[in-house]
């Protein structure tokens, strides 16, 4: 049986939850502490040397970067698929989620992350997660913590807002050409979508509503509705896991 390493059901995490729980896949869970650096252990680290979450092993095959197990999970176990079959839209799916790798998830960790966590850290001993930090291997992932810790600056967040008012707008766009976010059938493309924007009423609720999104927020409710998506989002160790964040990717240099 496949083991699954992952976070709160929320991010990237919560991606491979919902395309395992989609596909009606069995498999073992791990829940690793994001914000107590579990995902700094040695044990973890001889899986995947970043200390990323998620981590799937299938096969005797440790594979991290949730948008490649996504697409992984879709050739390996192709009975229930969430790729279209038009090449077209598989184009698609796969625009959205390169469009989420590089722009979505940096933009809405930074927002969540300052909503709600940072004071949260700035309570923690500093000299105790000064430590924490300079254990993570490796040099990027330390910088990111670090620059999260110290919480980011009006222009960084303005501009984090910027690229989110813009997502919103192109799913509004997308959505209106079939229901989903890649034609009329449901695919990876709105997983990948979901696992992040889940953050938007509670982190950026004035980007969302029925006069200016309205196609997105009956999105939102036909996600949340899913039943691999309630089980995905139950699997995390608190109520809500879009009220917790961590430090997500770098921002991809825009323009």
């Amino acid at each position: 049986m496949m083991q699954l390493y992952h976070w709160e059901p929320n991010g990237a995490s919560a991606r491979v939850l919902i395309a395992l729980r989609e596909k009606g896949l069995e498999f073992g869970s791990h829940y690793l502490d994001v914000l107590g650096f579990e995902q700094h252990a040695p044990a973890f680290l001889e899986l995947n040397a970043s200390g990323e979450v998620p981590v799937l092993v299938d096969r005797g095959v440790a594979m991290s970067e949730s948008s490649y197990v996504c697409e992984y999970l879709e050739e390996a176990y192709p009975a229930v698929p969430l790729m279209p079959a038009a090449p077209h839209q598989r184009w698609a799916v796969r625009a959205w989620q390169k469009y989420v790798d590089d722009y979505v998830a940096a933009s809405m960790s930074e927002l969540a992350w300052q909503t709600l966590e940072v004071e949260a850290f700035r309570s923690r001993d500093r000299a105790a997660l000064d430590a924490a930090i300079a254990r993570i291997p490796m040099r990027e992932r330390r910088d990111v913590w670090t620059a999260a810790v110290n919480g980011y600056g009006a222009e960084q967040l303005q501009r984090a807002r910027e690229r989110l008012r813009e997502t919103v707008a192109r799913m509004e766009n997308d959505l209106g050409r079939g229901g989903w976010l890649a034609g009329s059938g449901y695919s990876l493309a709105d997983i990948a979508l979901f696992a992040w924007c889940g953050y938007l009423p509670r982190v950026a609720p004035d980007l969302l509503g029925e006069q200016v999104c309205p196609k997105v927020v009956a999105w939102l409710g036909r996600m949340r509705a899913r039943p691999a998506v309630r089980a995905a989002l139950a699997m995390g160790r608190r109520g809500d896991p879009f009220a917790t964040a961590a430090p997500g990717p770098e921002q991809v240099r825009w323009g």
